[in-house]
């Protein structure tokens, strides 16, 4: 065999191997894709015996079904929506929603849609879900029309809030670990996962949005939507959180158009930030709530 034809079979089984290692990374990132929005319906049941209250079901312009823990309270001043991560469920806010009740609220933990016990095809990133949080807010308005309504989401629950199209807005929000917009979070999560260069997969992601939700990815963008809230709301974020970076929170409340706060939790990463700092998050955050939350 010559020098020629031995580096002839040599370049065909590189360009072979090539192809064959681009295959997978496609193959990989489609699966990466599909993980990322993949429903997580799960059996939630009944609300906790420390925070009682009952099981509630509302339709949601989602095309879902909303299922919900309503909690309520003697000689109530307001009411209050939480709103939950994601990839999780309702049963993560009942801590909240408990110290809430005791400060004087009724309180509405729900699952958003392909979450929990609300049934749906796909996680929207925040575009079905800010549809669950308008059905959340119009719910309570219609029960209690004459309280005031807040409302407290995380990560994906901050996102919904601040994106929602209200009839009638809350009279305050407080949203915490927020992402600025889709590809900023999915590119946090790749850098988390398989380090900075990982985020050169981010558009092989982040095109999926369309085919797979049917939506363009710029449409879920947070920092664009808080433009567009006069709504007082309080920003709260991890000094140490890598998946919804400190730089994005700042960039939110920029953004906000109306009365605003903002606290950074020292030495916190993406984490349940009432757990990591309870006493002074109880204590924030119900004096935030109430300088709002005043009966009509």
């Amino acid at each position: 065999m010559t020098l020629i034809s031995k580096r002839k079979r040599w370049i065909r089984r590189l360009l072979v191997l090539g192809a064959l290692g681009f295959l997978g990374g496609i193959t990989f990132t489609l699966y990466i894709g599909h993980q990322l929005v993949a429903a997580v319906p799960r059996i939630v049941g009944p609300p906790p015996g420390y925070l009682g209250g009952e099981t509630i079901k509302f339709k949601s312009a989602s095309g879902s079904q909303i299922a919900g823990w309503l909690t309520e309270t003697e000689n109530a001043s307001g009411t209050i929506l939480l709103l939950h991560a994601i990839r999780a469920d309702r049963r993560s806010m009942a801590s909240r929603a408990s110290f809430l009740r005791d400060q004087g609220y009724h309180t509405l933990c729900i699952d958003f849609q392909a979450h929990g016990e609300s049934p749906g095809e796909n996680i929207t990133l925040g575009y079905l879900e800010a549809m669950d949080a308008a059905a959340g807010v119009a719910y309570l308005r219609s029960h209690y029309a004459n309280l005031p309504v807040a409302v407290v989401g995380t990560s994906l629950g901050g996102a919904a809030a601040l994106m929602a199209h209200y009839v009638n807005p809350p009279e305050a929000m407080v949203v915490e670990a927020v992402f600025a917009d889709a590809e900023t979070g999915v590119g946090n999560r790749l850098d988390m996962r398989f380090g900075r260069h990982g985020r050169l997969l981010t558009p092989l992601l982040t095109w999926q949005i369309q085919p797979l939700l049917g939506i363009d990815a710029d449409r879920l963008n947070t920092v664009r939507a808080a433009e567009n809230v006069v709504t007082p709301v309080f920003v709260l974020y991890g000094s140490e959180d890598r998946h919804a970076r400190p730089i994005e929170a700042n960039a939110i409340y920029a953004a906000l158009g109306g009365p605003k706060e903002i606290w950074k939790i020292a030495g916190a990463a993406h984490v349940d930030l009432h757990r990591f700092a309870a006493a002074e998050y109880e204590e924030r955050v119900s004096k935030f709530i109430a300088k709002y939350l005043r009966p009509r």
